[in-house]
């Protein structure tokens, strides 16, 4: 996350991977099924709202669900949910579930057949207050459409929603708008909230360790940084979040190491040029 946030964002595949803490190859499996598809005209270009299904698919697959489960269980969905990213997003209420199940996007549970299922976990905690209407998975899918489409406040609505029982996707996604409202606090703790869930989420780390760092807890920002690239060490945002972190700490000689670094990975982002800049002036 650097300091400009970027709700038109568009992705490469490795950026894709980075983004959702998938490996590539696995992402390219996603690709080669259809499953995630490039901008219209593009060959390796993907739209800010592939991001959610992306997000999707990995939660699927750290549950367990290969890439060739997933292509039939979401063309079984398609059955009684013809948009694809929805019945992508209805394929969560499948998870640890022995068959095929989908959540519409009007909150009912059914088989691909459109046999409607009783909810028992939606029964058992229904009250009379809407959004208790909704899965958390609903709730989810809706706040991606509202960030992808800039209606931040609505988005935020919609994660805090899917938050009170939700994954460590929904609890990231909610932190990333909170930090597009500069509300830095409260993005830390749902950064902190996905990394509970998902202790391997290398995107929830690095984020962390810039809300950290503007919050002024230097120490913790570095922490936060390391163990983002412990786990993913190709990961390029990491490298130059962690090189500008060491920087304010007085460190340059870490610094220059992953601002190279970055360049390694990264030589022609955007800030690129900015990164040579630094590593020309201070003595890289």
């Amino acid at each position: 996350m650097k300091e400009e946030r970027e709700l038109e964002r568009t992705f490469t595949s490795a950026e894709l991977a980075e983004f959702c803490g998938l490996p590539g190859n696995v992402l390219r499996r996603f690709i080669d099924r259809e499953l995630l598809s490039p901008m219209r005209g593009s060959v390796d270009r993907y739209a800010f709202r592939a991001a959610g299904c992306a997000r999707v698919l990995a939660q699927l697959w750290r549950a367990g669900w290969t890439a060739p489960r997933i292509e039939r269980a979401w063309r079984l969905a398609r059955s009684v949910v013809p948009d694809a990213d929805a019945a992508l997003t209805g394929l969560l209420a499948s998870i640890g579930q022995r068959r095929v199940t989908v959540r519409t996007p009007d909150g009912r549970l059914v088989e691909p057949g459109g046999q409607m299922l009783f909810d028992f976990a939606g029964a058992a905690s229904c009250t009379a207050a809407l959004p208790s209407l909704r899965s958390p998975q609903d709730w989810f899918a809706i706040g991606v459409d509202a960030e992808a489409a800039g209606r931040i406040d609505d988005a935020i609505r919609a994660y805090e929603h899917a938050a009170v029982d939700g994954s460590a996707e929904i609890h990231f996604n909610l932190g990333n708008c909170y930090y597009g409202q500069r509300r830095r606090s409260e993005a830390a703790a749902q950064f902190l909230a996905a990394i509970g869930k998902a202790p391997e989420y290398a995107e929830a780390w690095n984020n962390l360790g810039v809300v950290r760092g503007e919050l002024g807890d230097r120490a913790g920002a570095v922490e936060a940084l390391r163990r983002a690239l412990e786990l993913v060490p190709h990961y390029a945002d990491a490298h130059y979040n962690l090189a500008e972190a060491l920087a304010v700490v007085g460190d340059m000689d870490g610094a220059r190491s992953h601002w190279r670094a970055y360049l390694t990975f990264d030589p022609n982002s955007r800030w690129a040029e900015q990164v040579r800049r630094r590593l020309s002036s201070n003595g890289g």
